[in-house]
């Protein structure tokens, strides 16, 4: 048997090029294990990746190579979950409360807890202002709350007030600006920069006539001032609730004046516009969860009064980059409505909301893995009609 005592070079059989070893090199009988490596581009997680691979995330702007089986930055640290917007620390602010003996209307208290440890909520701090209905996002260390219903009466008992506060630190908020809108039913989202308010059932600012809106306003959360109009949704809505990603928001659900609808819609929250068509959800809905829980690829929401029935134990989902009607994702212990829901992106929580009672209750979901909630620890103060958002706790 010859031997070859060495190799300088190997050359394809021109010898002009290198070989191209199509089903890897075997060694002593035993596979190297080399794989040829593909480059993807693209705004969803390539499937089947081996190590090497490499992927442009066109949603969040990452360059990611697939390494130790997981997709991370080319820096070679866990790539970024894709929702900047999102942190470890959870908020519920404003709403309606019952603290065991008495109800707490238009509160202005901000609930927090941490979702990476189980322990119940406790007091944060103080909005400037009261309300119910509000909406609420977060850049990921600034938090921001459009305030819904702030008495009795319309137009008087509404505001356009929009509040702030640093999610790291405990205390009380400041005034931001004013909205567009003098509207309850508000549900908000961000990309990390600018915050998005949309639906909403009252008047344009000034106006008297209580009216479902199809206003969406935006801020740019950095920078306190007034909201600026974005667009407008499909069609005249209130008590929708949203999703996002970092690059592209939806909304879900809600009420047009004489029915609950079942209307899922998207916009790109960088580019301001009108909302365009995504799918549908399971069954129409009004007064779903409130606060986005999502983690880049799926966006989650427990529906709140759906179809004919009064409360809803069901919880649904979607990929945000992929239009399409809604899937079940599983349940929560019992039916609800007028819940809250935060999220870091990749726990999310649905808490409060209203059942057999108002409920203290928060329920936890992983998000990249369909199925029931699990019980994981209580609000400081059951409630239902506020601004669920999460941040930053450090």
């Amino acid at each position: 048997m010859s031997e070859v005592d060495r190799i300088t070079k190997i050359t394809d059989r021109a010898g002009t090029g290198a070989p191209n070893f199509t089903f890897g090199v075997n060694f002593a009988g035993s596979d190297s294990g080399i794989n040829p490596h593909t480059h993807t581009e693209g705004a969803n997680e390539p499937g089947s990746p081996n190590n090497g691979d490499t992927w442009w995330d066109t949603g969040n702007d990452i360059y990611k190579v697939y390494m130790d089986n997981a997709w991370k930055d080319w820096l070679g640290t866990s790539a970024a979950a894709g929702v900047t917007s999102n942190g470890d620390r959870g908020f519920v602010a404003a709403g309606m409360g019952y603290n065991g003996s008495s109800y707490d209307e238009k509160m202005n208290r901000i609930q927090y807890w941490d979702i990476t440890t189980v322990a119940n909520a406790a007091d944060f701090g103080d909005l400037a202002i009261g309300s119910e209905e509000s909406g609420g996002t977060c850049s990921g260390t600034r938090a921001v709350v459009k305030h819904g219903q702030t008495g009795s009466g319309f137009p008087a008992g509404y505001s356009t007030q929009i509040d702030y506060f640093a999610t790291a630190t405990t205390g009380n908020a400041s005034d931001f600006g004013d909205s567009t809108m003098d509207a309850n039913r508000i549900c908000g989202l961000s990309d990390g920069t600018k915050g998005v308010f949309a639906g909403g059932a009252g008047d344009v600012s000034g106006g008297s006539s209580y009216q479902n809106l199809n206003v969406i306003d935006y801020i740019t959360i950095a920078s306190t001032g007034n909201a600026t109009d974005f667009g407008d949704l499909l069609s005249a809505n209130s008590g929708c609730v949203s999703t996002n990603d970092n690059t592209r928001g939806i909304f879900i659900g809600g009420y047009n004046g004489s029915s609950q609808v079942n209307t899922l819609q998207y916009i790109t929250i960088a580019t301001p516009g009108n909302a365009t068509d995504f799918g549908d959800d399971l069954t129409t809905s009004f007064k779903s969860s409130r606060g986005v829980m999502a983690d880049g690829t799926y966006g989650v929401w427990q529906n709140g009064y759906t179809g004919s029935s009064y409360k809803s134990n069901v919880i649904a989902y979607l990929t945000v980059q992929s239009t399409g009607n809604a899937t079940d994702f599983g349940d929560i212990s019992e039916a609800r409505k007028e819940a809250q829901s935060t999220s870091n992106a990749t726990k999310g929580h649905i808490n409060g909301g209203s059942g057999a009672s108002l409920s203290n209750s928060i329920e936890q979901i992983t998000i990249a893995t369909p199925g029931n909630a699990s019980d994981f620890a209580d609000l400081d103060i059951a409630t239902i009609t506020a601004a669920g958002l999460s941040g930053a706790a450090s």
